[in-house]
């Protein structure tokens, strides 16, 4: 097989599983019946995906360091914006930001 055949029939294997893919939820909850996993996905996945993003932050700081306090002060405006606005977007772009200017001064 030739280079340019290989890369059309690999193209052609991403471009049938991509649309499979994205066919796949409409295809199966088509009914418009609401289900209670989805349901229960929906509501549970934002907070348990920000846990998951938490653990992994603190799991590899230095605590007798700035970097810790840097950390610490990051994740408590976090929480605090997240607590205040209800708005996960704005709660993580305020933290990172908090925590990047700190890092840089």
């Amino acid at each position: 097989m030739t280079d340019i055949s290989y890369l059309l029939l690999v193209m052609l294997v991403m471009t049938v599983a991509t649309y499979a893919t994205r066919l796949t939820p409409f295809v199966l909850f088509s009914r418009g019946q609401e289900r209670a996993l989805i349901n229960f996905i929906a509501k549970n996945t934002p907070p348990m995906i920000m846990t998951i993003l938490v653990i992994y932050m603190l799991k590899g700081v230095n605590y007798l360091s700035f970097e810790g306090v840097y950390t610490f002060i990051a994740l408590l405006v976090t929480v605090v914006f997240h607590l205040y606005k209800r708005n996960a977007l704005l709660s993580i772009i305020a933290g990172t930001t908090v925590y990047m200017v700190a890092v840089q001064m």
